[in-house]
């Protein structure tokens, strides 16, 4: 999939106070029985923040053309086979999904991917296994110019439009992972790449004392054609805001109108 490094990516790195997000969750679970997690959180936060920003929810086509998605659509990886292999969920619509939205979503795509219920993955893993190695490159150049360039919706082929939508968050928390970046897939066309590391007690200065604090620190990786420094720091200033201070009712766009 890899060929030489062209990817102009630039990474960053926010540490964010969980004690209250810890809190929302626990609260959500004694109340809902609904298995809300930190990724649940991030992932709504980070929808949130691209649809602010439209500007930021763009793709790179035609060899340099920026163009706008009309749509907040996030790609949520998923591990497979005891972490041997890794697949993912593509959640479209997502800044719309309120918190039973979200659950429903991530779990119910997962398990489809792990129990091998998931048509797409299926018919993808299998074209990818059957072919010979020296084919496989060209086979993703073709998916890319399908998918990306020409916009094509072939789900029947394993193909979907537009596979990873407009950022892909991965929780690497889970193994015990405390700072980690990843580098863009080449047909992702994505601006933004987001690592969920582990919550972890740490030092954290507040009110000028130092105390120990459960935080979470989140890694991106993006695409400075699309995201700058400037841009960046407007993400992670509604992405911090929304996971510092969770709503304890996040609204569909329906309910909204």
């Amino acid at each position: 999939m890899w060929s030489a490094p062209r990817d102009p990516s630039i990474h960053g790195s926010m540490d964010v106070d969980a004690t209250h997000a810890l809190a929302f969750l626990e609260a959500h679970r004694a109340r809902t029985g609904e298995k809300l997690t930190m990724t649940h959180l991030v992932c709504a936060a980070t929808a949130r923040a691209l649809a602010k920003y439209p500007d930021l929810n763009a793709k790179v086509r035609f060899g340099g053309r920026l163009e706008k998605r009309s749509t907040v659509d996030l790609f949520v990886s998923v591990s497979t086979g005891n972490g041997k292999d890794l697949s993912g969920a593509k959640i479209e619509r997502a800044d719309a999904l309120d918190w039973t939205g979200w659950t429903e979503a991530i779990g119910g795509r997962a398990k489809q991917i792990r129990e091998g219920k998931d048509p797409a993955f299926e018919k993808s893993r299998s074209l990818f296994k059957a072919l010979p190695f020296f084919l496989l490159r060209p086979l993703l150049w073709l998916v890319d110019v399908l998918t990306n360039e020409l916009h094509l919706h072939l789900p029947s082929q394993g193909m979907p439009r537009d596979p990873f939508g407009s950022a892909v968050i991965t929780n690497v928390g889970m193994f015990g992972i405390d700072t980690a970046f990843a580098p863009f897939v080449p047909l992702g066309r994505c601006p933004m790449l987001l690592l969920i590391t582990e919550v972890k007690d740490r030092p954290w200065v507040e009110e000028g004392k130092l105390v120990v604090k459960p935080v979470l620190r989140l890694c991106a990786t993006f695409d400075h054609r699309i995201i700058d420094g400037y841009a960046a720091g407007l993400l992670a200033k509604e992405i911090r805001a929304a996971l510092e201070q969770p709503a304890p009712a996040q609204a569909t766009a329906a309910e909204a109108a």
